[in-house]
């Protein structure tokens, strides 16, 4: 619309303006126009269409009586062995008495053949000596001139086929004695030869029909001339250009004011046109009634829209400006400014809301004035050092009354995904992007703990106070994925007034900053609602430290005995007491990754809510089956992520040892010796830190894939012994009842 830089800067209104014109008006005008044309097309198809369809019934008549017609001029010619040819052939004589005998029998035959058929006007049998025998009636029409069409020309031609031709009666009786005017009557023509009319008297058999298509063709122009249909005038053509068939004068449509629409009707030996003439505005007239409904509607459509402008105008855009002037002027450094609240009511707080950042701006100016000239230290620099715990609360307090003069709470911040070469750089421009905020600018004081953990201090300012932080959490999660794309957790802290409980407080953020491991992406914490079931979560998340311990370092041996613990616990529990449990552990295990600098969510590739994942969990065999499923895919996550190269000696002969169990001479120093460790050394730092002994720990490995194997298989003892790395069976036995306290053998009975 305009280069950028101009667009900047120019006012709101007139930007407003060209907006809704180049937005609204005129989108709304092109479619209008588009919807217009399309619509005259589709009416215009439409009564094309029905003027077509009108068509094929007029031709679905003359097909249908070609069809039938001839069927019965070839079924009267050939039955009882041409029996009504021979008694025509015998009226050909002077003889009147043996005429008329032979007439009527020849009437009689006819009579029977046509019998019940009404349609028919005559059955005529012309003579080669120019003689003629009519039955029913009698056709007025000169043999001559009959002789000189073309389809009777073509019947003569081709012996034993009918051919089809037409007379339309322009006057009444003119082809017969009651003939109607403005009929169509068919003529179905067939020549005999030889074979057929073996008298060799007869030239040609006809069948005089009138049809409906006539009857249907002068209903139609007469509901058109009346304006009860938008058929046009229709009429019947040769493929000649003679016509057939018209109710009106042939001069009466052929001009540009007219459409024609015509359908061809294919004959034996002819192919005629059924032509419709109507009159070219008539096939969009109903299509002009709809167009204004069209258009009235637009014009409603954009007189609604310039209402909503005006409305727009006094209630938005002319406040907005108001607060931009009053921007201005505090940028300018004037803090005296007001502006009048008006407009919608969301832009009245606005206004309510600038009013009381200028007065809370002035007043921390003036605090600011006052601290450089008693040369003390700013808030942020007490909320530091408490934190860091160079000063108590209580030294703070004498140093500052103002600071705890208030109501207030901590708020806990944890930032992931950053990048990962610029953490501090990127965790100092996010802070600075947080205090663009109008509340946490005049609410917060933070302090950057590490780069991925702040610490909020929040006044408590109004009695709303949770649903305006958890607003502005949403805020600065907003700010957080869109302009550095990281991912932010809050944990909001009780509310708290004096310094005696700030230590508590912001322990307890610390220890419940974890929490957020159960949540999904962008989750807030409130420690207000959430109270005494995270206090229990939160300790009984200690007892699943080895589990998560061995999920992390993919140690199968420990990890199998604790979730072995786990499932035993769960047959003793109720669902509830059994999703507590699995939070616990799902929490133990987010605290183990957390410790080591890694991401949790990088397991799943997304930050699961497992609250309600596991909420949705109806039973505790689903529960088991889904614990069962998870630790697998933590398992192969971490197994694939270790780095052998870089992982301490222990965890090195743990892997080893998951390797190569089932080998027999597996020892102590063969693994001492891959780890690169002196054999005593070795034993005594992995005892210290398994707190069991080696032979222990890989007599427990080997007894534990045996139990595997003889619950999942059908191999005798002996062989699962020498699977696991025990040649000798009675040994295998031994050390097998020694742990579980039944024999191999009892124990896959039992299970």
């Amino acid at each position: 619309m305009f280069h950028r830089d101009k667009r900047m800067k120019l006012p709101l209104k007139t930007i407003y303006y060209l907006s809704f014109l180049f937005f609204i008006v005129i989108p709304i005008l092109l479619v209008l126009i588009v919807v217009l044309i399309v619509l005259n097309q589709q009416f215009k198809s439409q009564a094309i269409e029905n003027i077509k369809r009108a068509q094929e019934t007029v031709i679905a008549d003359l097909e249908s009586d070609e069809d039938i017609m001839s069927m019965r001029l070839s079924h009267m010619v050939y039955t009882n062995n041409n029996e009504i040819l021979r008694y025509a052939a015998d009226t050909d004589t002077n003889n009147y008495s043996i005429k008329n005998e032979n007439e009527d029998k020849l009437s009689k035959a006819i009579n029977l053949v046509l019998e019940p058929v009404k349609d028919i006007i005559s059955v005529s049998f012309y003579m080669k000596d120019g003689r003629e025998s009519y039955v029913l009636n009698e056709i007025r029409i000169a043999q001559d001139k009959m002789k000189q069409t073309k389809w009777y020309q073509a019947a003569l031609e081709n012996k034993n086929r009918v051919f089809i031709g037409y007379y339309d009666t322009k006057k009444s009786n003119d082809l017969y004695t009651g003939s109607k005017k403005d009929s169509l009557i068919l003529v179905f023509a067939l020549s005999p030869d030889v074979t057929t009319d073996r008298s060799q008297k007869l030239e040609m058999v006809l069948y005089y029909q009138s049809t409906k298509a006539a009857e249907r063709v002068k209903a139609y122009n007469r509901d058109y001339l009346s304006h009860k249909n938008k058929l046009g005038t229709t009429q019947i053509m040769g493929d000649d250009g003679k016509l057939i068939f018209s109710t009106a004068k042939e001069s009466d449509f052929p001009s540009p004011k007219y459409t024609c629409i015509k359908s061809p009707v294919k004959f034996n030996n002819a192919v005629w046109y059924v032509e419709s003439y109507i009159r070219t505005p008539e096939l969009t007239s109903d299509y002009w009634r709809t167009a204004l409904w069209v258009l009235g509607a637009a014009i409603l459509i954009l007189m609604l829209a310039g209402y909503y402008s005006r409305y727009f105008l006094r209630s938005i855009v002319r406040p907005i400006e108001e607060i931009s002037g009053g921007l201005r002027q505090v940028e300018e450094g004037n803090l005296e400014v007001h502006i009048s609240p008006e407009g919608q009511f969301e832009i009245r707080s606005m206004i309510h809301q600038f009013n009381a950042m200028v007065r809370r701006l002035k007043a921390l100016v003036n605090e600011y004035e006052e601290k450089i000239k008693s040369a003390d230290k700013t808030q942020e620099d007490y909320f530091a050092a408490v934190i860091k715990e160079e000063i108590s609360p209580e030294e703070l307090n004498k140093r500052s009354k103002e600071f705890f003069a208030e109501y207030y709470t901590v708020l806990g911040i944890y930032v992931e995904n950053y990048n990962a070469n610029e953490k501090e750089e990127e965790a100092k421009k996010l802070i600075k992007r947080f205090e663009g905020n109008p509340r946490f600018a005049s609410r917060c004081i933070a302090y950057k703990e590490s780069p991925s953990f702040f610490l909020v201090f929040y006044r408590i300012t109004e009695e709303d106070y949770s649903e305006k932080i958890v607003s502005m959490a949403e805020d600065l999660q907003r700010t957080g994925n869109h302009e550095f794309g990281v991912r932010i957790f809050l944990c909001i802290g009780q509310k708290k007034f004096g310094f005696g409980e700030f230590d508590a407080l912001v322990r307890e953020i610390r220890e419940k900053m974890c929490l957020r491991h159960l949540k999904g992406t962008n989750s807030i914490i409130d420690l207000n609602r959430e109270g005494s079931k995270m206090d229990q979560l939160l300790l009984l998340s200690k007892t699943y430290e080895k589990l998560a311990a061995a999920l992390y370092t993919a140690d199968e041996k420990n990890l199998n005995q604790e979730k072995e613990k786990m499932f035993q616990l769960f047959n003793n529990s109720g669902l509830e007491e059994a999703r507590l449990q699995v939070f616990a552990a799902i929490l133990a295990l987010g605290n183990c990754f957390s410790r080591d600098y890694s991401n949790f969510a990088d397991v799943f590739g997304q930050q699961y809510n497992y609250i309600e994942k596991i909420d949705r969990i109806e039973d505790i065999k689903s529960m088991r089956l889904w614990l069962t499923n998870y630790f697998a895919w933590i398992m192969d996550y971490t197994a694939s992520k270790l780095n052998i190269a870089k992982t301490d000696a222990v965890s090195k002969a743990k892997r080893f040892l998951l390797d190569h169990y089932e080998e027999a001479d597996l020892s102590l120093t063969k693994v001492a010796d891959y780890v690169g460790l002196n054999e005593k050394y070795f034993s005594n730092r992995f005892t210290k830190e398994c707190g069991e002994t080696f032979s222990s720990y890989l007599m427990e490995l080997r007894i534990q894939k045996a139990k595997e194997l003889l619950k999942s298989t059908s191999f005798k003892v002996y062989e699962i012994a020498e699977m696991v790395g025990y040649y000798n069976v009675e040994n295998f036995n031994r050390m097998f009842k020694k742990l579980n306290g039944i024999s191999p053998a009892q124990y896959r009975k039992s299970v």
